[in-house]
């Protein structure tokens, strides 16, 4: 028992250990670059750390821990400290970020928690807009309530009211820029799944065609710069957003707004003669909602996207069996039937044996599990380019594409002899066996039969196969 708390002890502090690593590092890191872009005597011109934090709070919430807040207490006030802030500042600049990232992931979890609403689809981003804007603003009244008054700061007692609205939309435009990127970047799986399947992926030049508009988007915004330049990326951005992934349109959408941000804050503020951070707050709060905009479009279409592929696999497909229907069979066995690509074809029809029988017996709960199990097993036996199609009721029929009968043949007895073998679980009765009797159907392509004189033989072969005992396959 002993050995086992030690050994318990152990891997909570290797647990605790390796989350204060990544939390320090990568708070470290995000700081170094927004401390760089620091201009002299002033706050960062972009700072990723707070964005950085918050994102990796959101996105693994088994790492909300106090390890991850000192791993982050660290970071950032390593950072200032190596940087030449004193101690005092380095503290208060660490507390006012902490106050920011704790109060939105606060506001989050408690919107989502207490509205189901918001849980799936489009409205899935509201909770976050809300908390940033409120966690944001809390942070901005939390830095300029202390900032000035600690020695060697960057912050003037005298204008308040500019500075927090200053703070405060550099840190949303922040948090537009580099969240979407942290909360969209694929798992471990599908970056593997990605490279694995790279080469079998065919490149279309149409689908560079709305970020090479981007660029010329930006191109056009840095010559001819002015008070609209804002909105010279707005068509292909939405574009943009209608074609690629959520990743995709973060990494475009953070591209954008730091290229906009330089160009309008470097040329179009050099040419201004009032202040400049009341321009800058204006030019940062166009440019969040600018990219706000882009990424709920981008949620709006991805979400559209999966409803459409849901309801046309939901109409291609029976939804017990999980194969495919009549219509769809019908439809694409055809088109295999002319293609070029198949030279021969195979023509599987099955039917469970007493099926009736089985659901007088048992009630029809039992033969909806019976039929299940029965897809299950045929699928494990046929390829992923091979159709499989319920018939109707408990008759199946399968085409096998480039298959010859001896293939054909072998690969329906693989599926009768382990239907035969398997047990079938219903619930408090005991497990039961089924058997199947199969027509099988060859064909050369072009094939002279029309697609439902050839299923029509099978059916017939399945017929002789009945009349031989069941539980048997018959070549047609």
């Amino acid at each position: 028992m002993q050995a086992k708390l030690i050994q318990l002890s152990r891997q909570q502090i290797q647990r605790h250990s390796y989350i204060f690593v990544i939390f320090a590092v990568a708070i470290f890191s995000a700081a170094l670059i927004g401390i760089f872009t620091r201009p002299l005597a002033y706050s960062a011109f972009f700072w990723p750390a707070n964005p950085v934090f918050l994102g990796l709070l959101i996105r693994f919430p088994r790492m909300r821990t106090a390890s991850a807040l000192w791993g982050a207490f660290s970071g950032y006030m390593i950072a200032d400290l190596l940087t030449g802030n004193g101690l005092a500042l380095a503290f208060i600049l660490t507390m006012t970020n902490f106050v920011a990232v704790l109060s939105t992931i606060s506001i989050l979890v408690y919107i989502q928690n207490q509205f189901k609403y918001f849980k799936d689809g489009p409205q899935i981003i509201y909770p976050y807009i809300f908390a940033l804007i409120l966690g944001t603003l809390i942070g901005s009244t939390f830095a300029v309530n202390t900032i000035p008054y600690i020695p060697g700061t960057f912050m003037s007692k005298t204008q308040l009211l500019v500075d927090f609205t200053n703070w405060w939309s550099g840190e949303f435009l922040n948090a537009v820029i580099v969240l979407p990127l942290v909360l969209a970047f694929p798992k471990l799986i599908e970056i593997k799944h990605f490279f694995i399947n790279k080469r079998s992926r065919s490149f279309n030049p149409f689908d560079a065609l709305p970020f090479i508009a981007v660029i010329l988007s930006m191109i056009l915004t840095h010559s001819y710069y002015g008070p609209g330049a804002l909105l010279y990326p707005l068509a292909t951005l939405v574009w943009a957003a209608s074609i690629y992934s959520l990743f995709n349109i973060a990494i475009i959408n953070s591209f954008v707004c730091l290229t906009l941000y330089h160009s309008v804050s470097y040329l179009y503020l050099y040419d201004t003669t009032n202040s400049f951070l009341k321009e800058i707050t204006s030019i940062r709060i166009g440019l969040a909602i600018l990219g706000l905009a882009t990424i709920v479009l981008c949620i709006i279409s991805q979400n559209r996207k999966l409803l459409f592929k849901e309801i046309y696999y939901l109409a291609n497909h029976d939804t017990l069996t999980d194969t495919m229907n009549r219509r769809s069979f019908i439809r694409l066995s055809e088109q295999r039937l002319t293609s070029k690509k198949y030279k021969e074809a195979c023509f599987l029809m099955l039917d469970i044996d007493f099926f009736k029988k089985l659901n007088d017996n048992y009630g029809h709960h039992a033969g909806d599990i019976v039929l299940k199990k029965f897809a299950d097993i045929v699928k494990e036996n046929l390829r992923s380019e091979d159709l499989f199609c319920r018939h109707g009721g408990e008759e199946f029929v399968v085409l096998l594409s480039n298959v010859d009968k001896e293939e054909a043949l072998m690969i329906a007895e693989r599926i009768r002899v382990q239907l035969s073998e398997t047990f079938i679980h219903i619930e408090q009765e005991n497990p039961i066996k089924i058997t199947v009797s199969m027509g099988v159907t060859h064909t050369y392509l072009p094939s002279r039969l029309e697609l439902q004189q050839l299923i029509n033989t099978a059916d017939q072969a399945l017929y002789r196969a009945k009349d031989s005992g069941r539980n048997c396959v018959v070549l047609a």
